[in-house]
């Protein structure tokens, strides 16, 4: 088990490690700790994990595996036992009871080099829509299936994946050329005559990006490493290589990310109409309305369906407006050919709590779409020169209008309060269950990876001091007092936060939280920890 990490902080890290130490069958879990620190260090050794560090930072993630790979390689060499599986997580994705007993049977077919599951998320209200009806829930609910046929097959995804060394060495270890090096490995993986299966079934939880900029960042990442690979590898002329299943995939899964540009076209057409007062349509404003409308409403009714109800357009729609920026990176990288640099997607506490900031191109084109309606408006009334083709005009002008609602709608998305920053490092999740603290019957308002929230009857809880927090299932967790105050009810409530470094309660926290079968707790909500098991549709 191979775990990268750079600069998480514990709250993202400790439940992964500890998880993943917990896995059947036996195995060695490595944590690939580029920053090099010392807690980190201390953390695995209380897990069971070992550590893995290197002088040379170079090629990222990438980088960070190959140089385990190559330690492995040595190792053997030196008369330690091959390791022949490598199962591969971000750090902030927290492997599930059977991550490891469901998917190690895959390799029994000697021609499979990689099997890749699913990515969902465990903290509610993330920017993309909680991985459920946002852009990664149509990706891993839809398309991956949809891949894994003969002739065609899923890409590595960079987390909550397998690996057989084998295809790897062959390969020579993961692909360094750009900065999207799992889709870049898997292209080599396909050419070398390699089989990748997808794996349909949640067996880990993790975090999706919160917040706005966190969003970007990620995929503008995505998308210039795929431009990266469509040059590198010459996709286009890549069908001597690849089945035509694998082509079509691979070439509309790059070209994808240039939909930004595709929206900003989607804008300057009716913009032009409605300057140019140039006749598009013969129709009269009712007939091409009424066409209009009907032929939009089949068109999203169908998508949904194809989609498999997979997709929530409010979202949907946000995201496009979003994917403006990212399209134009992804142009600008084509034309220009600077070398991106690897970002890491930030997780964890931020030192403010910030708005996320809308790109500077989408203020440009609310402007510009303002300007151009009150131009039209005005042009109506007579009060400036203006040409006009009512039938066009009409059309063009509706649909700037509906676009301009969607950009104004996804900018507010991006500037909206639940997606600001957050200065806590942990995802708090809600739940409602029995628990003792201090020997006081109460029950759980909240939990974390840093504490929880406790809230008790008349009885009073100490003002400070240790206590033992008793939940379900015979967990014990020793926790510190923060802050207790009282309610009007006479109801006391405490906030409770593990002790710095006390590897031992997170250790327990990370169990309960996400390795408790979800018949051991009645009632409790399809998050964390009773998604534990839960199977994708």
């Amino acid at each position: 088990m191979l775990i990268p990490t750079y600069n998480e902080p514990v709250e993202v890290l400790a439940p992964t490690i500890a998880a993943a130490c917990a896995l059947q069958p036996g195995h060695e879990t490595w944590v690939l700790d580029d920053g090099s620190r010392p807690w980190v260090a201390e953390m695995c050794a209380s897990f069971g994990a070992r550590v893995v560090t290197r002088t040379e930072h170079d090629h990222a993630k990438a980088g960070n595996m190959n140089h385990a790979l190559e330690l492995m390689a040595a190792e053997e060499a030196a008369g330690k036992d091959a390791i022949d599986i490598i199962a591969v997580l971000d750090c902030d994705h927290v492997p599930l009871p059977t991550f490891l007993t469901a998917t190690l049977g895959w390799f029994a077919d000697e021609e499979v080099a990689l099997i890749q599951g699913p990515q969902a998320f465990y903290n509610s209200g993330a920017f993309d829509d909680d991985g459920i009806s946002g852009e990664q829930g149509l990706f891993f609910n839809v398309l991956m299936p949809s891949r894994n046929v003969p002739g065609a097959g899923p890409f590595w995804c960079g987390s909550t994946s397998l690996l057989r060394i084998k295809a790897l060495r062959e390969v020579g270890g993961v692909a360094t050329e750009t900065i999207t090096e799992d889709m870049h490995t898997t292209l080599k993986l396909i050419r070398r005559g390699w089989k990748t299966v997808y794996h349909h079934q949640t067996l880990a939880v993790g975090l999706a990006p919160a917040t706005a900029d966190q969003y970007l960042l990620q995929r503008r990442r995505w998308g210039m490493g795929a431009m990266q690979i469509l040059t590198h590898e010459r996709l286009w002329a890549a069908k001597s290589w690849m089945t035509w299943r694998n082509f079509h995939e691979y070439i509309n899964g790059t070209l994808w990310w240039l939909e930004g540009i595709a929206t900003l076209i989607a804008f300057i057409i009716p913009m032009a109409v409605m300057v140019s007062g140039a006749q598009t349509s013969t129709a009269g404003p009712v007939e091409f309305t009424l066409a209009f409308a009907a032929m939009f409403w089949v068109r999203l009714w169908g998508a949904k369906r194809l989609m498999r109800h997979q997709i929530h357009w409010p979202t949907a729609f946000a995201l496009r407006i979003f994917r403006v920026p990212v399209g134009m990176a992804c142009l600008w990288w084509l034309v220009s050919r600077k070398s991106p640099e690897f970002q890491v997607t930030p997780k964890g506490a931020a030192e403010l709590r910030l708005r996320g900031r809308a790109p500077r191109i989408l203020i440009v084109l609310i402007v510009i779409v303002a300007a151009i309606i009150l131009y039209a408006t005005a042009g109506v009334f007579g009060w400036v020169p203006w040409r006009t083709s009512p039938g066009s005009t009409i059309a063009a002008g509706v649909w700037l209008v509906l676009a301009g609602v969607v950009l104004v709608l996804g900018t507010l998305r991006i500037r909206a309060a639940e997606f600001a920053s957050s200065r806590r490092s942990a995802h708090r999740v809600t739940v409602k269950v029995p628990v003792t603290v201090a020997g006081i019957p109460g029950q759980l308002v909240d939990i974390s990876m840093g504490g929880a929230a406790v809230r008790v009857g008349a009885d009073a809880l100490p003002e400070s001091g240790r206590v033992l927090l008793e939940l379900p299932g015979a967990a014990q967790i020793p926790l510190d007092i923060v802050r207790v105050w009282s309610s009007s009810k006479g109801e006391h409530t405490a906030s409770l936060r593990v002790r710095d470094r006390d590897w031992e309660a997170y250790r327990r926290l990370s169990l309960w939280l996400f390795h408790t079968p979800d018949d051991a707790l009645p009632g409790l909500p399809p998050s964390v920890p009773a998604i534990a098991i839960r199977e994708s549709a």
